[in-house]
């Protein structure tokens, strides 16, 4: 049996009645600025990018 009622337009809608269906996400995005390396390499290429850590650089300047 068929529910008289039913109407296909706003079946399941996820939008309210009057409300408009806009795509509000965002087309372009900016890459973040580069931020100063903390980890714990001393002197390493991660992902063809050269990092160090300045404080283990000087704490074991002797050694490398």
């Amino acid at each position: 049996m068929v529910n008289p009622r039913w109407n296909p337009k706003i079946a399941n809608s996820r939008v309210p009645v009057g409300k408009s269906n806009k795509d509000t996400t965002q087309q372009e995005f900016s890459i973040p600025a580069s931020e100063e390396y903390v980890g714990s390499h001393i002197k390493s290429d991660l992902g063809g990018k050269k990092v160090s850590n300045k404080s283990y650089e000087k704490y074991y300047k002797g050694m490398i």
